[in-house]
């Protein structure tokens, strides 16, 4: 594997969801586009299915976050819980944590906890999860700053 190319998250409202990983990533909107026929009928399993699909790059790098909403998919709706088999998260490193924190704070974002400094393989990382607007969890990672003594 030499990169990861995009994370895929399926959303319920696509430009809501689009507004929230643009203002944190502060990155870049591509779409959302419609997407329906034969083809993606066949790629996502789903006869008749329409895909919203849209993507935010972020500033620094090529990964991308991609939203999806699907009509006439399923009807089901997942707990996206952390804790339950099949859930994934979005990891995002971020300089200013707590700067960033009181942002999402101020605009209604839940945090499920107080950052905390992480041990191996990230030692003296800072990590937190927020909640984008289905409930899925979103990793904020502070590395940590370098050691002004270490560089003398």
């Amino acid at each position: 594997m030499s990169t990861v190319h995009h994370v895929g998250i399926t959303v319920s409202d696509i430009e809501r969801s689009l507004d929230f990983y643009t203002d944190l990533l502060g990155g870049e909107r591509l779409g959302p586009w419609r997407r329906s026929g034969p083809r993606i009928d066949a790629v996502t399993g789903y006869p008749g299915v329409v895909v919203h699909q849209a993507f935010v790059r972020a500033p620094e790098g090529a990964t991308m976050v991609e939203l999806l909403q699907y009509e006439n998919g399923s009807p089901v709706v997942l707990d996206p819980d952390n804790g339950h088999v099949g859930a994934a998260h979005v990891a995002i490193t971020v300089t200013g944590l707590d700067q960033i924190l009181a942002g999402l704070r101020e605009r209604g974002v839940e945090q499920v906890s107080e950052p905390i400094v992480v041990s191996e393989p990230m030692a003296g990382h800072r990590c937190v999860y927020v909640l984008d607007p289905d409930r899925v969890r979103v990793e904020l990672i502070e590395p940590p700053l370098p050691d002004p003594a270490a560089a003398s």
